[in-house]
């Protein structure tokens, strides 16, 4: 009768054991979709909003004016930027994606001060750079 009942225990134990191995799994992996869905919503705006510095420069080269509606857009895609770090943050704590994302934001912000077709140049190659580094970041992150 002892042994019967020591193998009940030992079953239920092995069950729960599995539920919460089961249980951690999930939760991990809710993680890291998590974070590569904040990483994905920073690479994307990063993206929109170097695209419109670049327009502004055209714009300026072509002699056109800075009309309202492009500040606007230029406004949203910094603000969707912005939005894209917070959701970083709170999906990780790996400082060193979370300093790689800092990067992409600030390199793409200083994009549209660029004054020069030069400063342009390198600052485009900045932006691109950082762009570069975070994508290669949340890469070690997610499968390392």
């Amino acid at each position: 009768m002892a042994a019967a009942i020591v193998a009940a225990v030992a079953a239920l134990a092995g069950v729960f054991l599995q539920s919460l191995i089961g249980d951690w799994k999930l939760r991990a992996e809710r993680r890291r979709e998590a974070l590569a869905d904040a990483v994905h919503v920073v690479l994307d705006a990063a993206v929109r909003l170097r695209n419109r510095q670049y327009l502004k420069h055209v714009a300026r080269r072509e002699g056109a004016g800075d009309s309202v509606e492009a500040r606007r857009e230029r406004y949203d895609a910094r603000s969707d930027l912005t939005s894209g770090l917070d959701l970083l943050h709170l999906a990780t704590g790996n400082q060193r994606l979370i300093e790689a994302a800092q990067a992409v934001f600030d390199t793409a912000v200083a994009l549209g001060d660029a004054g020069t077709e030069a400063e342009i140049e390198e600052a485009g190659l900045r932006a691109r750079q950082a762009h570069t580094a975070l994508r290669q970041a949340a890469h070690h992150a997610l499968y390392r």
